[in-house]
């Protein structure tokens, strides 16, 4: 069975807001004879089955020679019973330059599907009606009417995927600590210690490209150790011990080791105890932390997302 290790899958990161696509007056010129022909055949079996076209029919504005050239109709269409269309409508002028919509269906039904789109028009969904303008010795004219939805795309519609939370290591004491806001990337950390990690505190920038800070959480304690972090520089690794300490043989963390791409910090504390490992996965980097404090720092824990 495959290992999908790169699959992820993350919920949406609020509900889609759409825009309505309602408009009418496209004509699309089918030529299939004479000089000015936009379609070629490139597949010509015997029994007509399978018989493959090309298209790039083009698509105006209007009829006759006021109108204007806004877009174009390429990709193809096969004998499979009916005549199949696939292709991709290329807006080359107007309010939807340099987007598309890619529409499938059966000739004979006069309604293609919307199965998605590009640049303005992400992710459409919806149908082209087409009805029969006029019909010559070339080919013919179909007047397209668009009917579709598609999301609003912006910032806050695909926010990137949300951080993995993994932990905490350490014991049940203190007070659990958490941030409100998701975090995107570490800016910089200051560790307090001594025998044992009195206090962690942070700064990084949230989804919104806010600078955020949480902490000191923990005690005062213990002599301050601060990274601060190069903007090509993420951690990969956060490793350390956990032990009872003081008279209450309260579980804390009895020391505290930072590594990133480019370095290694610490162990700080006296290493005591229990290791623990925050595994991170290759390609994937440390964005922030939780945990549990008090007078010391009871547990910790870390944000991992794909860096």
């Amino acid at each position: 069975m495959a290992a999908y290790s790169s699959l992820e899958i993350s919920p949406a990161a609020q509900r889609l807001e759409y825009k309505e696509l309602n408009f009418g007056s496209l004509y699309l010129y089918h030529t299939q004879f004479g000089p000015k022909a936009n379609q070629e055949d490139i597949i010509a079996p015997k029994n007509g089955l399978g018989r493959t076209i090309v298209n790039n029919w083009e698509v105006y504005d209007g009829v006759g020679p006021g109108s204007n050239l806004v877009a174009r109709a390429q990709g193809l269409h096969i004998e499979a019973g009916n005549w199949h269309n696939s292709f991709s409508l290329v807006f080359e002028d107007g309010r939807f330059k340099d987007s598309s919509l890619e529409l499938m269906g059966i000739h004979s039904m006069w309604e293609w599907a919307i199965v998605g789109g590009t640049g303005d028009l992400a992710m459409a969904t919806g149908v082209v009606k087409k009805v029969t303008y006029e019909s010559n010795a070339d080919g013919n004219i179909l007047e397209l009417t668009v009917r579709a939805f598609c999301p609003v795309v912006n910032e806050l519609t695909f926010m990137e995927s949300p951080a993995l939370k993994i932990g905490p290591c350490g014991g049940p004491g203190g007070y659990a600590q958490d941030i409100a806001e998701g975090p995107k990337r570490l800016e910089s950390i200051t560790v307090r210690s001594g025998v044992v990690v009195d206090s962690i505190e942070f700064s990084y920038i949230d989804h919104a490209g806010r600078r955020r800070s949480a902490g000191p959480w923990g005690g005062h304690g213990g002599n301050p150790h601060t990274i601060q972090l190069d903007a090509d520089e993420f951690v990969t690794e956060m490793s350390g011990t956990i032990d009872k300490f003081d008279v209450n043989d309260d579980i804390v963390i009895t020391s505290l080791r930072i590594v990133t791409n480019l370095q290694t910090f610490g162990p700080w504390g006296d290493g005591n105890g229990a290791p623990f490992t925050v595994p991170v996965q290759s390609g994937s980097g440390i964005v922030g932390f939780f945990g549990r404090s008090g007078a010391y720092l009871d547990a910790i824990g870390a944000y991992v997302r794909p860096i």
